[in-house]
């Protein structure tokens, strides 16, 4: 299960990081933050090596971190070791808190309007040189945006938003204020949104892990920092497609897309040799940027060699299973058989699915319309009403016993 999936406010915060691994069933997993979604091919290494010391599996997180499973739960400093030589851990006192969502292409979209690199660097130093930001919750999420909205459908509790004319504009938990910065102030905005959350936590409002607990929360930190909501209408995530992207400078980025969000070793050995850099998102998707023109080919190739999905309309697309039986001691059911096989039926534009082991749903994507969930009755699909996707699902359902629909 997800240590992070159950409320938080009656219980410690147990959300997992390099050194505070979380026990599973098939070993100990080791959470990597990734600010911004990059990795570099150091980066990639020391995770190979690190998994080589586990059962081999690295899964991507809807958050745009990697998990590294199967570990021995004596190996953590280790662990912490090889990671900090590959650039992953640069601080330990602040490695849970290292949440921080960007574009993946990070202002090469035809729709962005800023560069935004060079924030995502600023605002991770800047937490990372503040002792008392250590102290900000696991589930503490940053954000930034480019414009394009490309970040994805998480929500972010501090986000800074691209705007033409005006910067970067500051968001709390998606709702926007009337506070922007120029690139080079726009860290240090989001960092003292952050510090204010931690203030009001110390005046009494310690059941609070994330700006939503607040009571009044957007609007109570925007007044704190000297501004107000703003009269706009919610943020309308447009997450990045998997395939090929023509950049603004005439380049591309190619997007690619793990079955289930699974990567193995030698998958990550070869991105280490394909791109200097990889670039995660909340959609579990692998972008490489500044392609040429010249060698997209090639790259898509190499991608599909190594089981990625790269076209548009795949049965993978949308499609997210828990960790599932023989990794959780909750499974009830080989989910994950059960999905891989759902996505050799379901049709391009179907709905987001997510296959649960049991009641909890770890690794629920955020508005997925599907859910398919094992529990002690037997297997539960659950709809909105408005998705006429009922009579879509029971192909694969009929892989696991005792399955009805809600």
């Amino acid at each position: 299960m997800d240590p992070c999936s159950a409320p938080l406010r009656d219980r410690t915060d147990r959300c997992p990081g390099v050194l505070a691994q979380h026990e599973a069933a098939d070993g100990w997993m080791a959470r990597v933050r990734l600010p911004g979604g990059r990795v570099d091919a150091a980066g990639l290494e020391a995770v190979d090596d690190v998994a080589s010391w586990g059962n081999g599996l690295i899964e991507l997180t809807s958050r745009a971190s990697l998990q590294i499973r199967g570990l021995d739960g004596g190996a953590s400093e280790h662990v912490a070791d090889r990671l900090r030589a590959g650039g992953l851990l640069p601080s330990i006192a602040h490695d849970r808190v290292r949440n921080l969502l960007a574009s993946p292409v990070a202002g090469r979209h035809p729709r962005s309007v800023a560069a935004s690199d060079d924030v995502v660097a600023g605002l991770d130093r800047g937490l990372r040189a503040d002792p008392a930001l250590a102290d900000l919750p696991a589930r503490f999420l940053f954000a930034v945006d480019d414009g394009s909205q490309t970040v994805g459908v998480q929500r972010a509790d501090v986000a800074l938003v691209a705007e033409r004319h005006v910067g970067f504009r500051l968001c709390l938990a998606g709702a926007c204020t009337t506070l922007y910065a120029a690139p080079a102030g726009a860290p240090g905005l989001a960092l003292g949104a952050a510090r204010v959350f931690l203030e009001v936590l110390r005046d009494g409002s310690d059941g609070a892990w994330q700006v939503d607990d607040l009571s009044g929360g957007p609007g109570r930190l925007a007044r704190c920092l000297g501004g107000e909501l703003a009269p706009s209408a919610p943020l309308a995530p447009c997450p990045l497609e998997i395939g090929v992207l023509a950049q603004n400078d005439g380049r591309a980025a190619v997007t690619a897309l793990p079955p289930l969000g699974r990567v193995d070793r030698s998958t990550v050995q070869r991105l280490a040799t394909l791109a200097s850099e990889v670039r995660l998102s909340t959609a579990r998707t692998l972008t490489i940027v500044d392609v040429p023109a010249g060698d997209v080919a090639a790259l898509t190739g190499e991608l599909r060699s190594l089981g990625l999905v790269i076209s548009h309309g795949s049965g993978w697309q949308g499609l997210s299973a828990c960790a599932g039986l023989g990794a959780c001691t909750r499974a009830r059911a080989d989910v994950r058989s059960a999905a891989s096989a759902r996505a050799g039926v379901r049709t391009a534009g179907a709905p987001a699915e997510h296959w649960s082991a049991c009641e909890r749903s770890c690794g629920r994507p955020v508005g997925v319309a599907v859910s398919v969930v094992a529990s002690s009755d037997g297997l539960t699909v659950v709809t909105p009403r408005s998705a006429n996707v009922a009579g879509d699902v029971p192909d694969a359902l009929a892989l696991l016993a005792g399955c009805r629909v809600a």
